[in-house]
């Protein structure tokens, strides 16, 4: 690869992933016009578009998508043989790039991350399981804090606790009477689900099918706080990891009885960059975490 492409491949995956030209110079510290003069002169050179462009935002093309996941390897092998080279026992610095399938478990790790290591910066972006993991593999993240992992393995996960997941209801919902929601009476009722590839929904599902109660959603809407909003209007009930309960007067939550439903949460990386400093610290602080946790819990 000539010394001007690798020029070009690296303006064009700075800005694909700020997703803006004047975070991207910012970033790798050059002037906005030389990395626009870089990227038209990579779209030229082969006679393709990376950017649409429409005013003062940019998305990626198809090819331009595409062209980002081969450059997310290729700098991140570079990044490991600089690692390499410098010993493993460096101290981390750089943007650790970190997914979730919600914050409530995500935040308190990164806090006790960027606390421990001042030198470290974390970009997070949030969505379903399935969208995680699919950028975690694309190398357009680093780690991923999700409930249930598949065994695939080039990923490594460490497990952190499991939750119960509880039924979500509107505070004069009758089932909020009882102090327990027998699975039997939650399935006849009007259910508010999360969209396909939600790891929620999954386990939920999968729990009330072991004990022969099919569920059929009423409404299906993206993302958690979409649901707690249509629970909270009353156009149905759902369900919600215990551990991403907040006090909320609009609702109330209760356990279900006759049907186990518990998610498990783990941070996960691919098993080829464990060895990446700003990786293994943050499992490090996982692992912290997860020990303090079973240490406290009864009998822990």
């Amino acid at each position: 690869m000539s010394s001007t492409l690798a020029v070009q491949l690296r303006a064009f995956h700075a800005v694909a992933a700020e997703g803006s030209f004047t975070k991207a110079a910012r970033a790798i510290g050059v002037s906005q016009s030389t990395l626009s003069i870089e990227v038209k002169a990579l779209e030229q050179r082969y006679g393709v578009q990376l950017f649409r462009r429409s005013g003062r935002s940019i998305e990626l093309t198809l090819l331009g998508a595409e062209l980002m996941t081969c450059t997310n390897r290729v700098f991140a092998a570079q990044d490991e043989a600089v690692e390499l080279l410098q010993g493993t026992s460096r101290v981390p610095t750089g943007t650790l790039r970190l997914g979730a399938d919600g914050p409530f478990h995500a935040m308190p790790l990164i806090a006790a991350f960027t606390a421990r290591h001042d030198g470290a910066r974390v970009r997070m972006t949030v969505g379903n399981a399935q969208r995680v993991l699919a950028d975690l593999v694309d190398i357009r993240l680093d780690v991923a804090v999700l409930a249930r992992v598949p065994g695939d393995p080039q990923l490594h996960a460490l497990p952190l606790w499991h939750d119960p997941v509880h039924v979500l209801l509107p505070r004069g919902h009758a089932l909020a009477r009882m102090r327990v929601a027998p699975a039997h009476l939650i399935a006849r009722e009007r259910l508010v689900m999360r969209e396909a590839g939600s790891m929620t929904r999954e386990t939920v599902e999968r729990a009330f099918a072991a004990v022969d109660l099919p569920l059929t959603p009423w409404m299906e809407v993206e993302g958690r706080e979409a649901s707690r909003e249509a629970i909270a209007a009353g156009l149905g009930i759902g369900f919600m990891s215990a551990g991403e309960l907040t006090p909320d007067p609009r609702f109330v939550s209760r356990p279900i009885g006759g049907c186990r439903v518990e998610m498990d949460e783990y941070v996960v990386c691919l098993r080829e960059r464990q060895r990446l400093a700003i990786v293994r610290a943050f499992l490090d602080i996982a692992a912290e975490a997860s020990r303090a946790r079973r240490e406290a819990a009864p009998g822990g």
